[in-house]
This record gives C-alpha cells, sequence and structure tokens, in this order.
C-alpha cells in the first residue's frame, strides 16, 4: 500500500516538473513554430544553468532553517514568479529570459528541500516507490508544463497559462503548510528511519561509522567558531563536500550520471524540432512528443520501480542490458532520419515516432533505476550531509542531459540532422563500458535488495 509520505513527495515533485516541462516541451515547439532557429532555441536552455548550480547553495539549505521553511518560501517565490510572468508574452524575450531563470533558481531550491525531506521520511523499503514518486509525479508535472500547455495554448491565452501555473502552486503552499510537520521524525517512527535501518553489509556499517565520527567532529567545529571567522566558515564547507565524497560509489554514480543520458537527451530533444522542420504540424508534434511520450516514459518508471522492488533484479545488470539496447535502437533511428524522403514520409515519419517512443519506455526505466542508486548512496553519507550528497549527484544527472543539449542546435545549424544524430548514438555508447568499473559496494547493494524481495 502507498504510504501518504510517497503520495505527498509525488505530488512535490509534479509541482517541480511543470517548468521543466514548459521549457523542455512548450517553448522550444512554440519557438521553432514562429522561426526561431534551432541555435537560439538551444541556448535558450541556458536558463536552467540554476540547476547544475545547486549544489553550491545545497549546504546552506542543509544547515539553515528547516527543510519546511526553504520549501514554504521556495514555492511562495515561484506563485509570484507566475503572476509576473503572466503579464509578460512572448514578444518580450528578455522579460521572459529573466522570469525563467527566476523560475529555476527557485525550483532547484525547492528541489534540494525536497530531496532531503524524501531521505530523512523513506525508509530503505520504501525507496523504490519513493523513487517511482519521484520520476513519475516529475514527469507528469512535466506532461502538464508541457504537452498539456502546448494543446491549451489554442484555447488559453498566455496571461491565462501562467495564471494556472500560479493557482498550482498556492494549493502547493498550503498543502505544504498543512502536511509537513517542523520536525521530519514526526513522519513516521524513528525505528523505520534510513539513519537506523539495517545495513547490507558489515562494510557499509563500517563506512558509516566512520562517517558519522566525522560527521561529529565537524558538528563541533560548526559549534566553535565565531560569528566573524570567515576562515572557519570556510573550511567548514570544506569539511562539509570532504564527508559527502565518503561514500564509497559516490565517484563512480558521479561519473555514470554525467554520461548516461548524453545520447539519448540530445536525440529526444531534437526529434520533436526534426518532425516539426519537415512538416508535421505543431498539435501533431506536441501531442507524440510532449504528451504520448511523456505518457510512455512515466510508463517505464513505474515498470522500473515495480520490477526492482517486487523481483529484486540487479539494478547495474539491468542498467547496462538497457543501456545496449537504446543505443541499438539510435542506430535505427539514424538510419531511418538518413533515409527521410518526403515522399515516404508517411511511411518514414511513424517509424520515427514509434522509435522515439520506445527510447521514452526505456529512458524511464533507466531513470527509476538510477535515483534508485543515488539516494541508497546518499542513505549512506551522514545525517548533516545527505541532501547536499543527493543533490550534488542529481545536479551533475542535470549537467549532463544539459549541457550537451544546449549546442546540439548549433551542431545542427552548422551540419544535418543526420551528422548529430550519428554523434548521439556515439555517445550512447560511451557509458556501457563504464559498467565493468562499478565498485563491489554497489553490487553488493542491488544483490541485498534482490535477496530482501525473495
Amino acid at each position: 500500500m502507498i504510504s501518504q509520505n510517497i503520495t505527498f513527495l509525488a505530488f512535490l515533485y509534479f509541482v517541480q516538473g511543470l517548468p521543466y516541462g514548459l521549457q523542455t516541451w512548450f517553448l522550444p515547439v512554440y519557438f521553432r513554430s514562429r522561426g526561431m532557429s534551432l541555435s537560439n532555441v538551444g541556448f535558450f536552455k541556458l536558463l536552467l544553468t540554476p540547476w547544475m548550480c545547486k549544489a553550491l547553495w545545497a549546504p546552506f539549505v542543509d544547515r539553515f532553517a528547516t527543510k519546511k521553511s526553504w520549501l514554504m518560501w521556495s514555492m511562495m517565490g515561484l506563485t509570484l514568479t507566475c503572476v509576473i510572468g503572466s503579464f509578460s508574452g512572448p514578444d518580450f524575450l528578455s522579460q521572459l529570459a529573466a522570469i525563467l531563470f527566476l523560475f529555476n533558481l527557485l525550483t532547484s531550491t525547492q528541489d534540494i528541500a525536497v530531496d532531503g525531506l524524501a531521505i530523512q521520511i523513506l525508509s530503505s523499503s520504501e525507496l523504490a516507490h519513493g523513487n517511482i514518486a519521484q520520476v513519475v509525479g516529475y514527469k507528469i508535472g512535466a506532461v502538464v508544463g508541457g504537452g498539456l500547455l502546448t494543446w491549451l495554448s489554442d484555447y488559453l491565452n498566455w496571461m491565462m497559462l501562467f495564471q494556472c501555473l500560479a493557482a498550482v502552486y498556492v494549493f502547493a503552499v498550503f498543502a505544504a503548510w498543512m502536511f509537513i510537520p517542523s520536525n521530519p521524525d514526526h513522519f513516521h517512527d524513528d525505528s523505520l528511519t534510513p539513519n537506523t535501518c539495517s545495513k547490507n553489509s558489515e562494510e557499509i556499517s563500517q563506512e558509516t561509522n566512520k562517517c558519522d565520527i566525522d560527521d561529529h567532529s565537524m558538528q563541533q567545529r560548526s559549534e566553535n567558531i565565531g560569528k566573524n571567522e570567515v576562515k572557519s566558515a570556510f573550511l567548514l564547507i570544506i569539511d562539509h563536500f570532504k564527508l559527502m565524497l565518503r561514500p564509497e560509489g559516490t565517484i563512480w554514480i558521479a561519473v555514470y550520471v554525467l554520461l548516461y543520458k548524453l545520447g539519448e537527451k540530445g536525440s529526444l530533444s531534437m526529434i520533436p524540432l526534426f518532425l516539426l522542420d519537415q512538416g508535421l504540424s505543431t498539435s501533431v508534434v506536441g501531442l507524440w512528443t510532449g504528451m504520448m511520450g511523456q505518457v510512455v516514459s512515466i510508463t517505464g518508471s513505474v515498470l522500473g520501480g515495480v520490477i526492482m522492488s517486487r523481483y529484486g533484479q540487479s539494478t547495474l545488470g539491468l542498467l547496462k542490458t538497457l543501456s545496449v539496447i537504446r543505443t541499438i535502437v539510435l542506430v535505427i533511428l539514424c538510419s531511418l532520419i538518413s533515409a527521410w524522403s518526403s515522399a515516404y514520409q508517411i511511411f518514414i515519419a511513424p517509424a520515427v515516432i514509434g522509435l522515439m517512443l520506445i527510447m521514452l519506455l526505456i529512458s524511464g526505466y533507466i531513470t527509476t533505476a538510477t535515483f534508485t542508486l543515488m539516494m541508497e548512496c546518499s542513505q549512506r553519507a551522514p545525517a548533516s550531509v545527505q541532501a547536499s550528497h543527493y543533490t550534488t549527484l542529481a545536479t551533475l544527472e542535470v549537467l549532463g542531459k544539459l549541457t550537451f543539449s544546449v549546442v546540439t542546435g548549433w551542431i545542427t545549424d552548422m551540419t544535418s540532422y543526420s551528422i548529430v544524430f550519428v554523434l548521439f548514438t556515439c555517445l550512447s555508447a560511451v557509458i556501457i563500458p563504464v559498467f565493468r568499473y562499478a565498485p563491489s559496494i554497489l553490487v553488493q547493494s542491488t544483490s541485498h535488495r534482490r535477496n530482501k524481495s525473495r
């Protein structure tokens, strides 16, 4: 049975997904349909920079005030931003850019608070379902912010769309105020918290004890520094980041999340623009890539979480297998795009859309499995750095997805769709050899989950 905690987390992640869908699906199609170059459409994604930098202020969210306070203030700021945005139409690009940048700054801060809250309140048995809530909630938000807004834009003007978003944030503020206690321990019994649950090996236990000792030492230093001791405060931040690197597997996961979405994200961001340039209507492109595509991706995320929690499949083994299948799908997609002809469009277009849906299904599964690995690793970190640890890994994940997608439009303008999709395929294959170097503690973690499910 799904707990109240998981349901509420799903709602919070849904709220976070709204701006992502707005910028990933709605605005690119909207701008491209009005003649904006692929380069400028891609460069507009630079406004997502706060998501790549949020690890810089994650320690402040960890150490000052409560997660509830950060969550409440960030969502109130988002409400105000939506109201201002309703008076700044898409014809005023500079104003819209400033609003979207503030949108991302507030949403990324909200993300830090929600991730920290999730790590605190989810027990080890709830991790798989918790990550389903995270990924699926976020993607449903992206569907609403992207596909649904694209469809509604034919019936509602710009002001009404942003006022609808503001109403959602008002409801979210009220829900957070009512549901979240000031002390997160009130969510469930202390015996079920991640920090007191049994570990899967003696090695993990020893590692955690060592981290806790260091964590206690850092807390003592924190108590001893004076208000004006800037140097000591700087050392405290350095210690904070050192502690985040202590859990074994952190470096491997950091490298993995930087690479695993490079080819996939690039191709999925360019397929809608490619179909639009080949003469398909905006409504058709928005339906299949924005709404139906995300529904398929959500299905993959749910299947991934169910299989991991119910059948205990090896996360790393399945990730490797799915990465190979994803690369094969991209090879076929490359062939179809290279062979595109207006005479055969009636056959090739459905095939391209079908391959895109297969990739989205695989992507949903891979995302859920990856975020489960990330959260397991973060739970092995000391309590005072868990939110920062997870946020740093999540930031690297966003960095890997967005950095390349920013320049894909420029590369396409300079070359062609065929060449850029060959590049996507090569980038997708890069991640496969990385699995050979996965640390043993990650293998033990997935094996432990498999044994518990039996």
